[in-house]
């Protein structure tokens, strides 16, 4: 019985995340593993984060090479931030917001309520997937199967600008909150995508979601610190930790 109690919370949550997240592509993978080839891609050691900043700020940034040294960017092992979903309809709008927390093949994912409060966990190791409400003693347990970690947190993959076919309307360097970033807009879906990737860490800034001239869906990643998370955030409701220990 508690075991299909929390599956059905999890197919609650992937279903959420994939009605928030209709009309766009989400890849398992949550990394950047394209090659680029162009000769206006800066060089970059993607063990430096400052170094990927001064790079990117010595590129001439365009919609004929956007896509080239965003690819050059890497995600970083391991890292935890806030992401605020808002999404506009006629009359009003609903904000939800959950908290990451990476370590290389581990990536928790916890929905907060309006008070800031976790409310469910999606915690996924490699290619197992660990879901519980709070307060719980017991986890689902299952396949990973196909879905992604960025759809899990209401997250867009911002590395599907780089797949083939998309075309860029514009792009250029935009400073988020003095944080360098590329700034691409394009169309996928029907909607106007407007992205800010940062430079500093590789990941998603913010992202915008237009129908026509109206804005739909706003996202925002806040507080991010690029550090090993707290290993209790990879521990189990039952105490164990998924590392083994």
């Amino acid at each position: 019985m508690v075991a299909a109690i929390c599956a059905g919370v999890l197919v609650g949550l992937l279903f959420l995340s994939y009605l928030v997240s209709s009309g766009l592509l989400h890849r398992r993978d949550t990394g950047i593993n394209l090659n680029s080839q162009g000769d206006n891609t800066p060089v970059v050691d993607e063990n430096s984060q400052l170094l990927t900043a001064q790079s990117v700020a010595e590129v001439q940034i365009g919609p004929e090479n956007a896509q080239q040294v965003i690819a050059s960017l890497t995600r970083p092992q391991a890292y935890r931030c806030t992401i605020e979903n808002t999404l506009y309809y006629s009359g009003g709008s609903s904000v939800m917001r959950c908290r990451r927390y990476a370590d290389g093949s581990a990536v928790r994912t916890d929905t907060l309520n309006a008070s800031g409060m976790v409310q469910s966990t999606v915690l996924r190791v490699k290619d197992t997937v660990y879901a519980w409400e709070n307060g719980e003693t017991t986890a689902y347990q299952g396949d990973w199967g196909s879905f992604s970690d960025d759809a899990a947190a209401l997250l867009p993959t911002y590395e599907d600008v780089l797949r083939d076919g998309v075309e860029l309307q514009s792009a250029s360097r935009q400073d988020v909150e003095q944080e360098p970033c590329i700034r691409v807009s394009f169309m996928q879906g029907g909607y106007r995508c407007v992205y800010d990737v940062s430079a500093v860490s590789g990941l998603l800034r913010s992202a915008a979601f237009y129908s026509g001239d109206t804005l739909t869906r706003k996202v925002t990643v806040e507080n991010l610190k690029l550090e090993r998370p707290d290993s209790r955030m990879f521990t189990l409701p039952s105490g164990k930790s998924v590392w083994g220990e």
